[in-house]
């Protein structure tokens, strides 16, 4: 690792085609009006292979100058052709290293490797795209403890390992919270078909369909929401299958790894230090099932959407603590909270009664059969209600323990050196009855992640912020 080194060739093809990508967002618009004027059509079309050749040639020489190697601490990377650049990232900096392998690249014995620093903005700081799994092994090993490769294979007896069985990942992907996101993607992409297909004229045959529906049974309307959602449901599934297939968890002395994924395998290293903040989630569909997901937050960024924040996808409830015991002792401790004042109660109610008030008296002006829209008044107050129940703190010597609910409950566990700044705020109606808000600060990426605690009462936020100043 302290001589310099090149990517495999097949980095070659993972260059081109991503400057390509970059260059066909950039140029699209002046792409469609030289294929629109026909007098630039075909000067364009002549010199797009003589373009495409000199980049491809541009692209290997570039490869060539792409070296890496570890010196003095720092991974150190140098590069370009024409303009020759140096980059020098210090261990101490590192957050998180991902590995990660297509198909193609578990063929041919590669892995992609991402690095992310805490100044590295919402992306990786450097990525390697095709080196060997050992040499990868090797550099994340070296980077993460700041030390001289040790070659020597750890005894596996001795690591705390967790998997996703296969009873795990099917309530995994049916209780996903995607499946919001899934019908609205179906949606999106019926809204699109007019423009795809002008003739199939499809919002003109679903509003036929709908007015069929709202002339026949609602028996049938029914049938047809629940087979949507059904449909919705199966996706999700598959999605979260594909996802989340040979989940591992390792606890590997304070390095959390986790290895997942289907088509394309990824290995993500956390180091325990880098915690923020731990979460443990009850989504509303899995609250059934007696079943939570463990998240972390951290400062990283790497993984789609967060997606590498969650450590647990899914764990019975009852099984939730001894897991934090083995794995993450830092953050074990009792989940019992203190509720708000009973004063600020009427505030989480009337929150949801009042948009559902509106929204009953929208579908009784709208809709022919609006009777049973009635049923979300009860239902607003019911949740109100068990949003006041499950919101609630925890003190502690050490650790702030935040409880709250919007439709899934979600319990936030900080360590009071992680917290980046707490706050106090107070409108008109909680002045009147002594409460506030309290807000609490957690550096995670880009954007500090900040959790609050609304109807607090004044001489407990008091108490925490003398706590947290202490």
């Amino acid at each position: 690792m302290y001589k310099a080194q090149r990517l495999h060739p097949a980095a070659i093809l993972e260059f081109i085609f991503r400057n390509l990508y970059k260059l066909a967002q950039a140029l699209l618009p002046l792409i469609i009006l030289a294929l629109g004027e026909s007098a630039f059509r075909s000067w364009f079309l002549t010199f797009l292979p003589i373009v495409l050749v000199l980049f491809i040639v541009y692209m290997i020489f570039y490869w060539l100058r792409f070296v890496f190697y570890v010196q003095d601490n720092e991974l150190r990377l140098e590069y370009g052709v024409l303009v020759r650049k140096k980059r020098y990232i210090s261990f101490e900096r590192i957050q998180t290293v991902q590995v990660s392998a297509g198909v193609i690249q578990r063929i041919l014995g590669l892995v992609k490797l991402q690095i992310e620093t805490a100044g590295g903005g919402n992306k990786a700081e450097l990525i390697l795209p095709a080196i060997s799994a050992d040499k990868a092994a090797e550099l994340q090993k070296i980077l993460q403890k700041g030390k001289v490769f040790n070659p020597d294979v750890p005894d596996k007896d001795r690591l705390i390992q967790y998997r996703l069985s296969s009873s795990d990942l099917l309530i995994l992907g049916s209780t996903s919270n995607s499946l919001g996101l899934i019908l609205a993607g179906m949606l999106t992409i019926v809204s699109q078909l007019d423009k795809i297909i002008p003739n199939l004229k499809i919002w003109e045959v679903l509003g036929k369909y709908a007015s069929n529906l709202m002339a026949g049974t609602v028996y049938i309307t029914i049938l047809v929401i629940i087979f949507i959602i059904l449909l919705a449901c199966l996706l999700s599934l598959l999605g979260n299958l594909i996802k989340f297939a040979g989940f591992t968890l390792i606890r590997d002395g304070d390095n959390l790894k986790i290895s997942r994924g289907l088509f394309e395998k990824k290995q993500l290293s956390i180091p325990v230090k880098r915690i923020q903040a731990l979460k443990i989630v009850e989504g509303i569909l899995r609250q059934p099932f007696k079943m939570v997901s463990i998240q972390v937050v951290s400062i990283s960024n790497v993984g789609d959407k967060g997606e590498g924040n969650v450590i647990m996808p899914v764990i019975p409830r009852h099984k939730m603590m001894d897991f934090l015991e083995e794995v993450l002792p830092e953050f074990y401790r009792p989940f019992e909270v203190e509720m708000l004042p009973n004063r600020s109660k009427m505030r989480y109610i009337l929150i949801n009664f009042i948009p559902a008030t509106v929204l009953v008296i929208i579908i009784f002006l709208f809709l022919p059969f609006a009777y049973p829209g009635l049923i979300l008044l009860p239902l607003a107050i019911w949740l109100g209600s068990l949003q006041y129940r499950d919101t609630g703190y925890s003190l502690q010597e050490s650790m702030l323990i935040i409880r709250s609910r919007i439709l899934g409950k979600v319990s936030t566990i900080v360590p009071r050196r992680k917290i980046q700044s707490l706050s106090i705020s107070r409108n008109y109606f909680q002045v009147r009855k002594n409460l506030n808000t309290l807000r609490v600060s957690i550096a995670s990426g880009v954007v500090p992640a900040n959790v609050k605690l609304v109807g607090m009462d004044d001489e407990k936020s008091s108490v925490i912020i003398q706590w947290f100043s202490r």
